[in-house]
């Protein structure tokens, strides 16, 4: 066996108390010298939900699918998993999608301190030896032969060093010798004005560089990852594909994306009651539809904006929503047919996307979570329904796509509809930057050189494969001749 990570449903936090304490509940621990019994207490009050320690009231008591760094033999890595609590207590709404990934890098940590027998509390004089510049030419190696990604490595790396400065800070580590040598930097940022200022920001000799060099030709978008536009002929056959497999709410789906540049996780948690409305209502074709904290539909980072709908989309979206097959599935979904409920749901009514709030505690019933849900469900249906019959379309079998490229094609569709109404560069750039809610304008100008450079690179392409032909002939003739 090996170090790994598992999930515990649900993790009450406790404390030690003498056996008289009310609710007290014991515990026994076999051991090889016999049976062990202490007893606790639940740190949030069964009854009112509040903490009985000296920390803050909105500080949870109990974590819904907590992350378990476990070591070889089964025990749980204590160092590690208080680590994963002491930074959950410190977020009101913690995303465990986040810890688990942060545990996913201590057992990548752990399994190379275990494969190469090294202590992780040894620091000695030779630097070479720490197990932090161990770890660190492990990593390099591996990114250099090809089997670990520059973002990962640098991600792994400096979730280790976020530790050990937890052990130093909080845990009274005392290391022999330091874990790293640190020095300071200044980066530059940009606010959604373009004013510009710089912070200082903390690095390490052991991080990992292998930045990307600027692809000027590059035919992906950097907004929250690297997205690829689908051109006009891709977003032809991704529509007639739709329309030919009948799946009404992954058809609605894929259109809110390519209509808004929403992405996957406000998508999923608009709810029945925001398209309730009557489309005579609204004045005009732009049909507003605020998102973000407050509004029960989830944003990335819990950003406030507002969402732009047609009108013609909005009218099916209101159709659908009164239809017997959205009220089905909402029959079936936990709570019945109300309209607080999700607007898309799966066939057997269970969300296809938890927002912040709802990820409470775990149902002990029929509909018992075992991970968070973050739309696999569309994902799987890209993968096994949509893309097969989108490559035989296309008669390309390698042709692949994302849903969040949907994001950067309704961007780069915004930028093409402005360049066509010919708006000023300045009114372009702000326009998208607030449909998109942009925090970085770098961002936003992401979109508008796109095109052009894309421009560029067919006409330099065009030139250059005229002059390389000529040149080619002009090898061959005198180099074969008959």
């Amino acid at each position: 066996m090996t170090a790994r990570r598992t999930t515990i449903r649900q993790l009450a936090l406790t404390e030690v108390v003498d056996r008289d304490t009310p609710g007290a509940m014991p515990v026994s621990i076999t051991t090889p010298e016999g049976g062990t019994i202490y007893h606790t207490v639940p740190l949030a009050d069964p009854g009112t939900g509040r903490r009985r320690d000296a920390r803050p009231q909105w500080i949870a008591g109990t974590f819904t699918l907590f992350p378990v760094v476990r070591l070889a033999d089964g025990a749980p890595w204590a160092e590690a998993n208080l680590w994963l609590i002491d930074m959950m207590e410190s977020k009101s709404s913690p995303n465990m999608l986040t810890f688990a990934s942060i545990a996913d890098d201590l057992v990548a940590f752990r399994r190379y301190l275990d494969d190469e027998g090294v202590d992780w509390l040894t620091f000695p004089a030779n630097k070479r030896q720490r197990p932090t510049y161990r770890y660190s030419a492990s990593i390099r190696l591996a990114v250099q032969a090809g089997e670990l990604s520059p973002g990962v490595a640098r991600r792994r790396m400096g979730t280790v060093v976020r530790f050990y400065r937890w052990l130093m800070s909080e845990a009274g580590f005392r290391p022999a010798n330091a874990p790293w040598v640190e020095s300071g930097r200044f980066i530059e940022l940009r606010d959604q004005k373009g004013f510009g200022s710089v912070i200082e920001v903390k690095t390490t000799d052991l991080a990992i560089s292998g930045r990307r060099a600027e692809d000027p030709w590059d035919e992906r978008i950097q907004d929250g990852g690297r997205l690829r536009p689908l051109a006009s002929s891709e977003q032809s056959v991704l529509l007639e594909s739709l329309a030919a497999l009948g799946n009404t709410e992954m058809t609605l789906v894929h259109l809110f994306a390519l209509l808004t540049g929403a992405r996957i996780q406000t998508v999923l948690t608009v709810r029945a009651k925001h398209v309730m409305r009557k489309p005579g209502e609204f004045h005009g074709d732009d049909i507003r539809l605020a998102c973000g904290p407050g509004t029960g539909i989830d944003t990335k980072g819990g950003v406030k904006g507002v969402l732009h709908l047609p009108r013609g989309f909005y009218e099916r979206l209101y159709i659908y929503v009164h239809s017997d097959r959205a009220r089905k599935r909402r029959r079936l979904a936990d709570g019945g047919d109300h309209f607080d409920q999700p607007l898309f749901l799966s066939q057997r009514g269970a969300p296809l996307y938890e927002d912040r709030e709802s990820r409470g505690p775990v149902s002990t019933g029929p509909r018992v979570r075992r991970h968070v849900k973050t739309g696999q469900a569309v994902r799987q249906f890209i993968r096994d329904e949509l893309l097969p019959m989108m490559c035989v379309q296309l008669g390309n079998h390698r042709y692949e796509f994302s849903f969040h490229d949907l994001r950067a094609t309704f961007g780069l569709n915004m930028v093409d509809a402005m360049t066509a109404n010919e708006t000023k560069y300045t009114r372009a750039l702000d326009q998208l930057r607030q449909l998109m809610w942009h925090a970085q304008l770098s961002t936003t100008e992401g979109y508008l050189s796109y095109r052009e450079n894309r421009k560029l690179f067919d006409a330099v392409q065009d030139g250059w494969g005229a002059h390389l032909s000529t040149l080619v002939t002009r090898a061959l003739d005198t180099a074969v001749t008959v």
